[in-house]
């Protein structure tokens, strides 16, 4: 089985990381252009991309030229690693990947973050119902929103 992780930074680089390694499978990462610490800790099998995220210094335009350019890139990895499974832990660069691989007919599995009790994250939003598997660590959270699944804590 291949499995694709998209990673973003900080404790979602973390909470994927620790995923990953309980896990079984041919793993490839996608991370972070900007970051070298997710770059360290995953090792090898990574494609550095760019994330789409506002910056303060940035306009409008650079971020959907950001973004136009991660759903590309996006693209080209997964025909080249052709997972059986995307596995997201959250992040904005969650959203390009998961909306081709559903395209492309791959299964994908957003885990929101523990943090997120009550909301889910503008990401997880943008995701339900647009997943083959949407988990929360929280009950509460898996009440109020269709589509989202309770499994206990997840990490």
């Amino acid at each position: 089985m291949r499995i694709l992780f998209v990673l973003g930074s900080g404790g979602h680089t973390t909470r994927g990381l620790i995923l990953s390694r309980q896990i079984k499978a041919e793993k490839t990462y996608m991370i972070p252009w900007e970051s070298e610490v997710t770059r360290n800790k995953v090792g090898k099998n990574y494609f550095r991309v760019f994330s789409p995220r506002f910056r303060a210094k940035d306009n409008v335009l650079m971020t959907i030229l950001r973004t136009l350019f991660l759903f590309l890139h996006s693209f080209v990895i997964l025909l080249i690693v052709r997972p059986h499974v995307v596995i997201s832990t959250g992040s904005g660069l969650t959203i390009p990947p998961f909306f081709l691989a559903r395209f492309l007919r791959m299964k994908t599995v957003y885990i929101e973050s523990p943090s997120r009790v009550y909301e889910p994250s503008i990401a997880g939003r943008l995701l339900i119902g647009r997943v083959d598997m949407w988990l929360s660590s929280w009950p509460d959270l898996a009440k109020r929103y269709r589509g989202v699944e309770y499994r206990g804590m997840i990490f």
